[in-house]
């Protein structure tokens, strides 16, 4: 094989491989509150520690989160169509650091990396994450842009493809461009449930079930967008809002509350406020758009950061305290 002929395979195969060639510790310490310090409550949530994520171009535009029980293992999906594995460090019950262990690139069912608008990956959960066997876990991936929900291998590789509830479907309901499914979570009764980013046309904001189900709610702020979404064992919901109009206005984020019992008896649904988080009031929190529950009502939260040089991927871990 002659030299060109090695350097057309390498680069044919450099997209198929694994990104790192070793694992390495890619958290950096930070405050992300003047205020809040590590250990101390702040409405409904006691900070439990914050990382900037740094070191490695896989860790750009993280968009959704998901706790493999099984493998012990933090997965997170990126806009630009990749999957990592992390493991995060703790001390004392607060996370101190974070081991990038692997990035793949998720593929289409050719096997193919996935290319442009088509590796928009926006929200994750798991299946069989939980069920004390290693090697089964799947991720379900709701994509924005070519809106669509695929189950893959953790490796990155496709499995198949859900299908969309028929009302998404439906002129009025359909996701647009940029403002699609940024959530999606495997609920214990309702099935799948996703939502969109912010509804089309004057819908009111609105969670979906594969099954069809689907319920109205208000979000908390006027400008307030779903980001991420995350059932819990109860059936309750966690969710994940995003309030930003221009650089001249502060980022809010919040988390709000479902309450199971709800979900079975209404089709319009009452968001409870868990936290809010101000930019304008001491907060340095930034693009929140990943959650997933770790044990207990412990969880974590990650920023996109849009792949700007200025901006971090803030990695925070929290409990939500229970009155």
């Amino acid at each position: 094989m002659s030299p060109f002929q090695r350097l057309a395979l390498f680069l044919i195969l450099i997209p198929h491989c694994t990104l790192l060639s070793a694992a390495s510790l890619v958290g950096q310490p930070i405050n992300i509150a003047d205020h809040i310090r590590n250990g101390d409550r702040f409405m409904g949530i006691e900070l439990l520690g914050s990382l900037s994520l740094r070191g490695d171009p896989a860790l750009a535009e993280l968009s959704g989160l998901a706790w493999d029980e099984d493998e012990q293992l933090l997965l997170a999906i990126s806009d630009q169509g990749r999957v990592l594995k992390l493991a995060p460090r703790f001390s004392n019950g607060h996370l101190s650091q974070i081991e990038l262990i692997a990035a793949h690139p998720l593929q289409d069912r050719r096997g193919k990396p996935l290319r442009g608008g088509w590796s928009d990956a926006e929200g994750l959960t798991l299946e069989n994450s939980a069920n004390g066997v290693r090697g089964d876990s799947r991720l379900v991936i709701s994509f924005e842009r070519h809106h669509r929900i695929e189950r893959y291998h953790p490796d990155g590789v496709w499995h198949s493809t859900l299908p969309l509830p028929d009302l998404l479907r439906q002129r009025g309901y359909r996701p647009k461009t940029n403002r699609g499914m940024e959530a999606v979570s495997l609920h214990p009764l309702h099935g799948l449930i996703t939502g969109p980013e912010y509804p089309p046309g004057n819908q009111s904001h609105y969670l979906i079930s594969t099954s069809g189900r689907t319920w109205q709610y208000q979000p908390k702020e006027a400008d307030g967008a779903l980001v991420a979404l995350e059932a819990l064992p109860n059936g309750d919901l966690i969710l994940l809002e995003r309030a930003y109009t221009s650089i001249f206005a502060p980022w809010v984020i919040s988390l709000t509350h479902i309450r199971a019992a709800d979900l079975v008896s209404s089709s319009s649904v009452t968001t409870e406020l868990i936290a809010r988080f101000d930019s304008g009031q001491g907060w340095l929190i930034q693009n929140m758009e990943g959650l997933t529950r770790h044990k207990g009502m412990y969880f974590f939260m990650v920023s996109d950061d849009g792949n700007k040089p200025w901006a971090q991927t803030q990695l925070v871990y929290f409990k939500i305290v229970e009155e």
